[in-house]
């Protein structure tokens, strides 16, 4: 088979992969509570249920596969500086709550996958974004900062403040923003109280030499 050949082939399968998620993520979103499989989006893609499988084998893998494209459609991300931490977290929330449906469904089906993601790609996030308070930090108070800011900063943490704060959608994203910014607050003036114990112990001992 030529290199042309090859190319057209991909370009096939990409498209017919990205056919099936854009019809996924229309069905859920127009219809949130209707029947949702691999049969009935075949029949509104016009393809057949085998390539949908082909494609996706498990339910698990196309809700998966469906979160990314809309963490990607969205621009949700983790925050590359501390300033962005509060604003994305209402950002973040609010695209929960716009495709609320497809985020429920892929956190009850594949709610582990997505967690370990999260956390892959979160806690160097946080580390980085946090580093200035992080400095000033013992090791195991650095471990639970970001530990909290990632579980604030999660669809889980969402549908919590949802489900059993019983919180609206507008306020369970300011809670969140409000939760993190309180915690962020506490640990800078901890980092800054530490620094200012290590120069002055610094120079103390100085002058004692």
């Amino acid at each position: 088979m030529s290199n042309t050949q090859t190319t057209l082939r991909e370009r096939q399968v990409k498209a017919t992969h990205d056919l099936i998620l854009e019809v996924a993520m229309r069905l859920m979103h127009e219809n949130p509570n209707g029947p949702f499989s691999h049969e009935i989006i075949a029949e509104a893609a016009g393809i057949g249920a085998r390539t949908v499988y082909r494609h996706f084998p498990t339910r698990d893998d196309l809700l998966q596969a469906m979160w990314i494209r809309l963490r990607d459609k969205t621009g949700t991300r983790f925050p590359e500086s501390e300033d962005e931490i509060v604003p994305l977290i209402r950002m973040a929330f609010s695209n929960f709550e716009e495709h609320e449906a497809l985020v429920r469904a892929s956190l009850q089906a594949a709610g582990s996958t997505i967690r370990d993601r999260g956390a892959i790609e979160g806690r160097p996030a946080f580390r980085k974004s946090l580093a200035a308070i992080l400095d000033g930090l013992p090791p195991e108070e650095e471990r639970r900062l970001v530990a909290v800011c990632l579980a604030i900063y999660s669809a889980p943490f969402w549908q919590l403040l949802r489900d059993r704060g019983l919180l609206s959608g507008r306020e369970a994203g300011e809670a969140a923003a409000w939760a993190i910014d309180m915690i962020l607050q506490s640990a800078r003036a901890a980092s800054q109280k530490s620094e200012r114990q290590t120069a002055t112990s610094a120079g103390e001992g100085e002058k004692h030499e």
